[in-house]
């Protein structure tokens, strides 16, 4: 009878496991996030008041957590970043937008860059 238990313990434990696999999979294996698309606008601007809005689309390719997104705006010889953080499900797609009142109206056409990584990696 004992020898019977442990093989039987043992199908039992890999069976839930295989079960179990997805959830196991979330919530052990860190986010893994990739920009899928992103644009910067004015139209987060007031009368009088100018400022870019850059916008992002991320896709978490790894399990549940945490993401880090950050916007650089340049213009000229300037530079802004700005920081948010985002709870984004095991491939899901979580949408960020990020404002730089910064930005001046007149002045050189200002470009950026996105980046995501997950929480705590950098």
């Amino acid at each position: 009878m004992k020898k019977l238990i442990i093989p039987l313990v043992l199908i039992m434990g890999v069976l839930l496991v295989i079960a179990n696999y997805q959830d196991i999979y979330e919530k052990v294996v860190p986010p893994n996030p990739v920009i899928v698309s992103s644009y910067a606008d004015g139209s987060s601007s007031k009368f009088l008041n100018y400022s870019m809005k850059v916008q992002g689309e991320i896709m978490n390719k790894g399990g549940d957590g945490t993401i880090v997104i950050e916007a650089t705006v340049f213009q000229g010889s300037k530079k802004w970043t700005k920081r948010k953080t985002i709870f984004i499900s095991s491939n899901n797609v979580g949408t960020v937008e990020l404002i730089f009142d910064e930005v001046k109206l007149l002045a050189k056409s200002p470009t950026y860059s996105i980046d995501a990584f997950p929480l705590g990696s950098r």
